[in-house]
Formats: structure tokens, C-alpha cells, sequence
């Protein structure tokens, strides 16, 4: 593959780089021994098999305005926070990142956990509630019409609350408990899926000095945005390890969709030459504005569809940089050529994606581990749906076996 010197064709047998990614290869098996296993240990038919939009373990007003891979998040994740607050105890749950707050709906109003949702984007907070009146209007009619399908019970809607949460200062409204007859104080479960960047040390670093977080459930995403130094390494033995550093292009990596992205290999779907157009536009903007370093170009819809010198024109055009400036296409055409390479050069780079992860991950583990808590990884979401599939799970008291029931799937 070193010497191609284009992207040949697709053919059935896929793309040349297909075989890199698929384990052929001592250094991508080494890779695998050394990352955590991202397999979940559940074993049930899909939920998709029926309809692929449509996750039949969640009843219908849940589905509403959630895309499947969302679907099948909320449903594993909230999951687990229900066995976790009943087994430490926890009397109120804090979603933080929530988003439109589909997660803190299904804990709230389909497994009957008291939610507060703290989320920075004050758009994102309003369309959430507008979407909680949606989902009780909903299940209301549900509950008239078909009484066996809707859990009954008290049904408690989410707290939102427009919150930024800084992950070096204490935010006393997430340690505020909301009002409950009776209740002497708050146990709090702290959780976020897909938590961004600092805010899943944030959830860390509260869960660590706050009395009254009890209990943990944290997915992270986003490892580029992790503060540097500050958010890795957190843990004393990972800040040991000759050669821990992580630039921004190993975190970068880590967030791409390995399982995704060897089907697509396999498919030689046209779409891969993005690479290699980001790649050229990359290069014209560092001759045009060198200092203009990561700019964050927005997905260019079809792009197999486009020739390079109007894709780099878009690509301009959307980093703020004048879309008519001259181009060599010669230049533009040598740089095509090179195509067959940057899809190899990406292929390898994200074998060591799942191995950057979980050195990310275990840092993050080893910190509460180190502070005396007890903590542990669990695959909870299929790789195929959600890739950063990964929740860390701590308490303050031990669990023993019981941690191990917390990826299973309810009946």
C-alpha cells in the first residue's frame, strides 16, 4: 500500500485498506489485547429488528423525537442509573449535560427517578421543556387507552436548570436538592451521557468532593476537548508513565467510530475520499492563512459528488477565508492522487483509537480508585450504535458482585 499512488477503483473485496482494519495485522492485534473490551456482555435480540428507527424496548412517547442510536442510550444508560440508585440508595439523580433531555425524561417519567438537568445552552433547556409537556400529554393518552403499557405510579418531571459546570470550581446548584416531603437530605447520583470534553472531570471531581454524591454513572466523548494539563492525566500512576502525553490528534482519534468505519471499508463507499479532500483543503489553508490551525469546517453534504476545487472552495468559504482565491489544479490533481494513501494513513491511525480511549478512561478510573472509591468500566451500549460505548461506574461504598449486574439487560 505504500507505493499505490491512487485509490483504485471499488471492487467487491472492498477497499485496499480494508484489510488493516480487520485484524490482519500484529500491531492492530497487539492494539486489541491492550484496549478494553468495548463487546457489552448482554445478549438479546436487537431492538431494531422490527423497525430500524424504532427500539422496540421503549414504548412509543419515549421513541418521539429521539433518533435510534439515542434511543438505545437513554434505555441502557437510564437502566443502569435505576439499579445503581436503588443499590447505594439515592434519592435524586443529576443529569449533567442533558441536552434536550431525553435522558432525564426516560429516568424521570419512565423509571420514576427524581432528575434534576443541568445544561448550559438555555435553547437547549427550553426546547427540553417543551418536550416534557409533550411526553406527559402523551403517556396521559397512552395511560386512557392502553393502562398495561404505561408504568404506574407518581410521574416526576425533570428540574431543569440553564447551569454551565466548570470542572475547577465547585457548582453548588448541582449539590442543591430539590424538595421532597420528608426527606432529612439529599444522596445524589451524578450521570452524563456523552458528556464533553471537561465536563465528564467535572462529574469526577464533584463525585470525589462532595459528601453528598453518593454514586457515579459517567459517559465521556469528545476527548480533543480535554483541557491540557488539567483534565489528563488526573491519576498519580498514568502521570508516571514515561510517554503518557496525548496530543490532539491521538485524542481527535479516539472519538471515531471504528466499527463504522471498517464497514464502510469493506463497502468502498465513495464517501472515504472525504479524508483525503480534508486533506487538500487542510493544505490550502495552511498556505493561505498559516496560522489558522484545527478550523472547524461543518460535514460538506455530498461530497462524492463534488470535484475537488469546488469542495476546497466550500471548505473556504465556511472557515471565513475568501472561496475565490486562485487554485492551482494541477496542484489540486496531485493532491487526489494521493487519495489511496490518506485512507490507509487514517485506517492505521484509528487501530490505535480504541487503545488511546482506554488509557483516557483508565486514568479517569485509576483517579477514583486512588482516592479510595471503588470503580469500574462497563460496555453498555452496542459499538455498532453508540461507539463511545463506556460507562464509568463509582461508588463510595463497595458494591462486590453487584457491579456486575449493572450492565445486564431487563426482561
Amino acid at each position: 500500500m505504500a507505493r499505490s499512488t491512487g485509490w483504485t477503483k471499488p471492487t467487491t473485496a472492498g477497499h485496499p485498506a480494508a484489510g488493516d482494519a480487520q485484524g490482519r495485522g500484529g500491531d492492530e492485534s497487539t492494539a486489541c489485547a491492550l484496549a478494553f473490551t468495548r463487546t457489552p456482555g448482554f445478549h438479546t435480540p436487537s431492538e431494531f429488528l422490527e423497525n430500524p428507527s424504532q427500539s422496540s424496548r421503549l414504548t412509543a412517547p419515549f421513541r418521539k423525537h429521539v433518533k435510534p442510536k439515542k434511543q438505545h442510550e437513554i434505555r441502557r444508560l437510564g437502566e443502569l442509573v435505576k439499579k445503581l440508585t436503588d443499590l447505594t440508595g439515592c434519592t435524586q439523580v443529576v443529569d449533567v449535560g442533558s441536552g434536550q433531555g431525553h435522558l432525564s425524561r426516560f429516568m424521570s417519567m419512565g423509571l420514576g427517578l427524581m432528575v434534576k438537568s443541568l445544561e448550559g445552552n438555555q435553547r437547549l433547556v427550553k426546547r427540553a421543556q417543551h418536550l416534557d409537556q409533550e411526553l406527559l400529554k402523551a403517556l396521559d393518552k397512552m395511560e386512557k387507552r392502553h393502562p398495561k403499557m404505561v408504568q404506574r405510579g407518581p410521574r416526576h418531571r425533570p428540574h431543569h436548570v440553564v447551569q454551565w459546570v466548570s470542572p475547577t470550581t465547585l457548582c453548588e446548584e448541582l449539590l442543591l436538592p430539590l424538595e421532597r416531603p420528608g426527606q432529612s437530605s439529599a444522596r445524589l447520583l451524578l450521570t452524563g451521557l456523552h458528556a464533553c470534553g471537561d465536563l465528564s472531570v467535572a462529574l469526577l471531581r464533584h463525585f470525589c468532593c462532595c459528601s453528598e454524591v453518593v454514586a457515579l454513572a459517567s459517559v465521556g466523548c469528545c476527548y480533543m476537548k480535554l483541557s491540557d494539563p488539567g483534565s489528563y492525566p488526573l491519576s498519580q500512576w498514568i502521570a508516571g508513565l514515561p510517554g503518557h502525553e496525548l496530543p490532539y490528534r491521538l485524542r481527535e482519534g479516539a472519538c471515531h467510530a471504528l466499527e463504522d468505519y471498517a464497514e464502510r471499508l469493506h463497502k468502498a463507499e465513495p464517501g472515504l475520499q472525504t479524508h483525503c479532500f480534508r486533506a487538500v483543503l487542510e493544505t490550502v489553508i495552511r498556505q493561505v492563512c498559516p496560522e489558522l490551525r484545527r478550523p472547524g469546517v461543518q460535514g460538506i453534504p455530498r461530497v462524492h459528488e463534488l470535484k475537488i476545487e469546488e469542495y476546497v472552495k466550500q471548505g473556504l468559504k465556511r472557515v471565513g477565508l475568501d472561496p475565490q482565491l486562485p487554485l492551482d489544479l494541477a496542484a489540486l490533481q496531485v493532491y487526489q492522487a494521493q487519495e489511496n494513501r490518506v485512507v490507509a494513513f487514517f485506517s492505521l491511525a484509528l487501530l490505535l483509537a480504541p487503545l488511546v480511549e482506554t488509557l483516557i478512561l483508565l486514568d479517569r478510573m485509576l483517579y477514583l480508585q486512588e482516592q479510595g472509591f471503588y470503580a469500574e468500566l462497563l460496555p453498555i451500549f452496542s459499538p455498532e450504535l453508540s461507539p463511545r460505548n463506556l460507562v464509568l461506574v463509582a461508588t463510595k461504598t463497595p458494591l462486590g458482585q453487584a457491579f456486575s449486574t449493572l450492565e445486564s439487560e431487563d426482561n
